[in-house]
């Protein structure tokens, strides 16, 4: 996970600076550079308003620039209190969209970046938060996106959870989490959630007395080994342990071996973004997961079941948009 240029999307709101405050850590974890962006929102009813009244104003001339230098030095203020080093502080920009997720995105488009952090709630969240905006740039978003609920601190990052299912799509999260774990100190769990309808069709022949957990844990295990063998330019391999359903996934990186413990964790469920939604809650310190995943009946990480486990978990969040073919 090579991050040298991150975007954070920020309205400075108390809540959404909370989360922000995690700042130091993933900056001096990459030593990347971060660029700050707010959206001032467009109103098409201001300057019709200001005529009614009969207040000689002029939007674009007298009221932007005004709101746009304020929010700059604020911005410049939380970027020095928040990054102590200058040398990672990037651009400080201000848009004007009636959508704030479309003036991330067009901001994606102009310039390289790695990584979009932002706070899951803001001063309007049903907006621009964990809202429609946070949901269109998380689905269209060609860069990963981390999601901050609070705080993150790295000597409580324990467990990062990665749910995936038998498609290449939810596989390409792997080494995104592995190079997390790594970095934090973190033990790695990939949840797997066996949709009882939907059992066959993943290849799992449910039994008199259910499902058999030893299948699913091989049958998962061969397409992780399968899917990095099929990758160019990857060296990760997986070793198994003697305990059960636990491994070590190696990568071997500029001739030096690094390793982390991987844990295959079970679930049977009705609807698989309720399972997945309860474990991050109950077990993970943050959740990384591909946007999409197996498509047909059985999509553990297709379309809406995404969007219901970034909705319903309230643990930190990286959600990544896989470059496959259909």
């Amino acid at each position: 996970m090579n991050v040298q240029r991150v975007l954070i999307p920020t309205d400075l709101s108390e809540k959404s600076n909370v989360a922000l405050k995690s700042l130091n850590t993933f900056v001096d974890m990459f030593d990347c550079t971060v660029d700050f962006i707010h959206v001032i929102p467009l109103s098409r009813y201001l300057n019709d308003s200001f005529d009614r009244l009969g207040i000689p104003l002029n939007l674009d001339k007298e009221v932007y620039p005004k709101i746009i230098e304020n929010m700059r030095g604020r911005l410049s203020e939380f970027a020095e209190k928040n990054i102590s080093n200058e040398k990672n502080r990037g651009e400080i920009l201000i848009a004007i969209d009636r959508k704030p997720s479309d003036a991330i995105l067009e901001q994606l488009s102009k310039k390289k970046y790695d990584l979009i952090m932002m706070s899951s709630k803001g001063e309007h969240e049903g907006e621009f938060f964990h809202g429609s905006a946070t949901d269109k740039i998380i689905r269209h978003s060609k860069v990963p996106v981390l999601t901050l609920t609070e705080q993150v601190v790295s000597s409580k990052m324990n467990t990062i959870v990665v749910p995936c299912d038998f498609s290449d799509r939810s596989l390409v999260a792997i080494p995104f989490a592995y190079d997390l774990a790594l970095r934090f100190g973190a033990k790695l769990e990939l949840l797997h959630v066996t949709e009882l309808y939907a059992a066959d069709i993943q290849g799992i022949e449910p039994t008199v007395t259910g499902i058999d957990n030893n299948a699913v844990y091989e049958g998962v295990r061969e397409r992780i080994v399968s899917y990095f063998g099929n990758q160019k330019g990857t060296e990760f391999s997986l070793a198994p342990k003697k305990e059960k359903f636990e491994d070590t996934l190696l990568r071997k990186l500029n001739g030096v071996q690094e390793s982390v413990e991987v844990k295959t964790v079970i679930l049977k469920g009705v609807a698989a973004h309720h399972e997945i939604s309860d474990y991050a809650n109950e077990q993970a310190d943050m959740l990384v997961m591909s946007t999409h995943g197996r498509s047909g009946l059985s999509r553990m990480l297709l379309g809406s079941t995404t969007e219901q486990v970034i909705q319903h978990v309230n643990k930190p969040q990286l959600t990544i948009k896989p470059k496959l073919e259909d």
